[in-house]
Parts: C-alpha cells; structure tokens; sequence
C-alpha cells in the first residue's frame, strides 16, 4: 500500500529543521515554510480540516477561476524545493522558490485554457 507517509522510509521535513514526520499533509500544507510560499500566492489552509476539505475551501476563497492550475504547479514546485535539497543540498529559499514558480506557470502557458491565459498573467504579473 503506497502511503503519504514517508517515515518509515526515515524522510522528514528538512524544510522544518525539527524532525518533523514528512506526511503529505505536512509538507505540502502545515509546514511553516511552506505556508509562506501558498501565502505569497494568496492560498491560505484550514486547519482543521482533511486534505480534500483544504482544497476546496481555498479554492471558494482564493476568488480566482484558475485555482487548481496555480494549486498543482506551486505543489510541484514545492515538491522539487524539497528535492533540491535533499539531493542537491540547495538551501530552501522564498525568493527563489517564487522565481521557480513563475517560471513553471509560464511554461505551462500551452495548457492553460485560452479564456484564462490573461487573467494568469495579470495574477503572475502582480506577484
């Protein structure tokens, strides 16, 4: 069974620097750092609530149409921070993060439906 749970395979959250269980709930929602990043976007999390609850209530309050196309790419972005350290040893850092972020929406441009290419860029452009 394929777990969000990365502990048994001793991962924690680096980005924590306390040991923290690296859970997908924490890393992509909890984590102080991270919730930095989605705060810079304009995303903010529940916090009692379960990962599809999360979601859903950004979504109704982040007011814009493209919120799962913002969602997914700043997660992947997330997730390669993560990896960059991990691997790299590339010290987590907003600025960078942010640079990184826009630039994967802007490749991601050809996939984003055409009614909602320029409110993404006057969204990107006011970041």
């Amino acid at each position: 069974e394929e777990e969000t749970n990365f502990w048994r395979k001793g991962i924690t959250v680096l980005f924590c620097h306390n040991g923290v269980e690296e859970i997908l709930e924490h890393l992509f929602f909890e984590c102080p750092s991270v919730v930095g990043r989605w705060f810079a976007l304009g995303i903010t999390w529940e916090e009692n609530a379960n990962v599809h609850q999360k979601i859903y209530l950004a979504k109704q309050t982040f007011m814009q149409p493209f919120f799962m196309e913002i969602f997914m790419v700043a997660a992947w972005c997330i997730w390669n921070e993560r990896n960059a350290l991990i691997f790299n040893g590339k010290i987590p850092n907003i600025a960078s993060w942010k640079s990184a972020f826009k630039k994967e929406v802007k490749d991601h441009f050809i996939r984003i439906k055409p009614c909602l290419l320029q409110s993404i860029r006057c969204w990107l452009n006011a970041l």
